[in-house]
């Protein structure tokens, strides 16, 4: 079967990342792929690169818009209603199709999962802002208890069907942050498979985006998606993840982002746990 996948784009005043990705992304023979970007009202010359690229918004391989949202979450949504692919996957600006062959062999992956599968979840390479590799990031073979309880799987390694929102409706733009863990969520309460696969990662994920600006509001948002699905998690691991939270923001706080991610790092492999991730 020939599937098609939709890249879909949210951005807002990132033109120079957002003009590396798309030159990335065209530049190479990615199999079954068409580039969706939204983005949010930019006023740093976006709207021209996007229009000198697809002019009125729609080309073979590049479909845009441009106008305020209220956060990703909607963006997320304007993004599914224009994308035309089979499957749909999410990636900011800084974010990179780590090469052809990956890619196209994550893509040969989809085709062959089940039809009841509705989300597979791939490997990701996490890498700094200026591109140093700093950790692979694979998902457990258990992904449903990954998902309720335990580390996010990154949504840059995600692929969906796109007809699962016509069935199970659009992201919740109540969360700024945990809109994609808050469908997953949903996805399962109504029964939806979703699968992990290994092999290698067809996504390079830039780490530091929001979800890692403030970590007390990103866990503030996943135990909020967590009691809107009525998952129970334990009294000594919440108060783990917040005591975790308040020293890595009281971290930031005096010595900068860069150290406290640097000893968060440290401490999450000393301890054994995923090389990146903060809290769940």
């Amino acid at each position: 079967m020939s599937e098609t996948v939709s890249i879909v784009v949210a951005a807002k005043g990132a033109r120079r990342l957002l003009e590396g990705l798309i030159e990335a992304v065209l530049a190479m023979p990615l199999a079954g792929a068409e580039l969706v970007v939204i983005d949010g009202g930019s006023t740093d010359g976006t709207v021209a690169l996007l229009e000198s690229l697809a002019p009125g918004g729609q080309s073979a391989a590049i479909s845009w818009v441009s106008q305020p949202d209220s956060g990703i979450a909607e963006a997320w949504n304007r993004g599914v209603a224009r994308a035309r692919g089979d499957w749909v996957v999410f990636l900011g600006a800084d974010d990179r199709v780590v090469d052809a062959a990956s890619w196209n062999a994550a893509v040969d992956a989809i085709r062959e999962v089940p039809a009841t599968c509705g989300v597979v979840a791939f490997p990701v390479v996490i890498v700094s802002p200026s591109g140093a590799m700093l950790a692979e990031e694979r998902p457990a073979g258990d992904a449903v208890g990954q998902v309720r309880i335990s580390t996010m799987i990154p949504h840059q390694g995600v692929f969906h069907r796109r007809s699962l929102w016509a069935e199970h409706g659009p992201f919740d733009t109540s969360f700024a942050i945990a809109a994609d863990y808050e469908y997953f969520l949903r996805l399962q309460s109504a029964g939806v498979a979703i699968t992990t696969c290994g092999g290698r990662p067809p996504v390079a994920m830039t780490f530091g985006g929001a979800s890692k600006q403030s970590v007390l509001a990103n866990l503030g948002e996943f135990r909020r998606a967590q009691r809107k699905h009525g998952i129970r998690v334990p009294w000594l691991r919440r108060c783990r993840d917040w005591c975790a939270a308040l020293l890595r923001s009281g971290v930031a706080a005096l010595f900068g982002e860069a150290t406290a991610r640097r000893w968060a790092d440290l401490l999450r492999r000393l301890c054994g746990l995923p090389p990146v991730w903060c809290v769940p």
